[in-house]
């Protein structure tokens, strides 16, 4: 339909762990009577599998003839807060230790997503797991239709930093990434391979959204605590490391509004007991 090649070789290779691990669940899950155990790797299946095709989704997008909106976001954040990127990583740039553990945090979004499906499943908190999934994959469908009708890719594609800012940094999304975001944009790609694919939504900002989903669906458990605290982090890292404006971060905000709204309507409390008391 795009006139658009893509790696399907390639990407059924990455694929492959997720329908393995969909496969492993319900074989556990339905012979070995592994509920929790079941319940987790497949929920961790669907997400990967999702992500996958979702990836592929987004790419079709490029290149955009439609007008960007990062020039109206960027007056947004000066309304707002006064934000200016440079300036910002300009900053976190004076304390380098800091802006490195920022760089980490930044990397842990997805493996934190991954941690809270087997927590919820290993625990046998089937509503919240069921949440969880329905609220990840509704925001990241809603990110992107937004996204796909007024496209942004942020303020790296359109500042150049100082080597030695990048450098003590390790900046994540720099000017290399914005350069590439920007080209892709009036270019396009040859082919849609995995191995090229990359943040590209600015606003609404997906990272937020994923700091949310961390935190709002394991109240309760061992690990809530923990994810707050390596949460509290992660805004100033999709500032910095995430090349991102300041209104993205509002957009993440109101788009997981949104969804879990959705996931509680649609999954209630009285779906099922969380508590599964089958072998584990």
């Amino acid at each position: 339909a795009f006139d658009q090649r893509v790696a399907w070789a390639e990407f059924l290779v990455s694929f492959a762990p997720a329908i393995g691990l969909i496969g492993l669940g319900a074989y556990i899950r339905v012979k070995k009577q592994m509920h929790r155990a079941g319940l987790a790797a497949i929920g961790a299946g669907i997400y990967i599998g999702f992500s996958g095709v979702i990836a592929i989704l987004i790419y079709l997008r490029f290149p955009i003839s439609t007008p960007m909106i990062d020039t109206n976001l960027m007056r947004m954040d000066q309304w707002l807060v006064g934000y200016d990127w440079v300036s910002f990583v300009g900053f976190i740039a004076q304390y380098p230790a800091l802006g490195k553990i920022l760089g980490w945090v930044y990397n842990t979004s997805l493996g934190q997503l991954f941690v809270v499906i087997f927590v919820l499943g290993f625990t046998g908190r089937t509503v919240q797991l069921h949440r969880v999934l329905v609220a990840g994959i509704l925001s990241l469908l809603l990110a992107v239709a937004f996204w796909w009708a007024w496209p942004s890719v942020g303020p790296s594609a359109y500042f150049t930093l100082p080597t030695s800012t990048e450098q003590a940094l390790g900046l994540v999304h720099g000017q290399a990434e914005g350069g590439r975001l920007l080209r892709m944009t009036q270019e396009g790609n040859a082919m849609i391979a995995p191995g090229m694919i990359m943040g590209t939504i600015a606003f609404p900002s997906y990272h937020t959204v994923m700091v949310f989903l961390a935190i709002c669906f394991v109240r309760g458990t061992m690990i809530f605590w923990p994810m707050v605290l390596l949460n509290i982090g992660m805004l100033p890292a999709i500032l910095s490391h995430g090349g991102h404006h300041f209104s993205d971060l509002l957009g993440g905000v109101a788009v997981f509004v949104l969804a879990w709204l959705f996931a509680h309507w649609i999954v209630p409390n009285k779906a099922k007991d969380q508590q599964i008391k089958a072998k584990a």
